[in-house]
């Protein structure tokens, strides 16, 4: 397995904040790309990517979400049209 990092300014972190504003766990809260905790001043974190088998999986944790003050863990398989442009060298 392979750890890399996505490009801030990249496509493929425009579709993941996407796909993490409308995950379900996100549904009704304020600004759900971020949901940000006041209480425990906690948000999504990405904590990198993977290369395994050759596919790409992004990985994200929220230590305290707003919805029930738990930790919680996503993974989300890399789009189809991710490419090295998105990588961070």
């Amino acid at each position: 397995m392979e750890r890399i990092l996505i490009k801030e300014d990249s496509e493929e972190k425009e579709y993941m904040d996407i796909w993490l504003a409308n995950h379900p766990l996100n549904e009704g809260i304020i600004n759900p790309k971020v949901a940000y905790n006041v209480k425990y001043q906690e948000a999504w974190e990405y904590m990198g990517s993977y290369r395994k088998d050759m596919k790409i999986f992004h990985e994200f944790r929220h230590r305290c979400h707003p919805s029930d003050d738990q930790i919680h863990f996503l993974e989300l398989e890399a789009s189809e049209n991710i490419s090295g442009k998105d990588i961070k060298p």
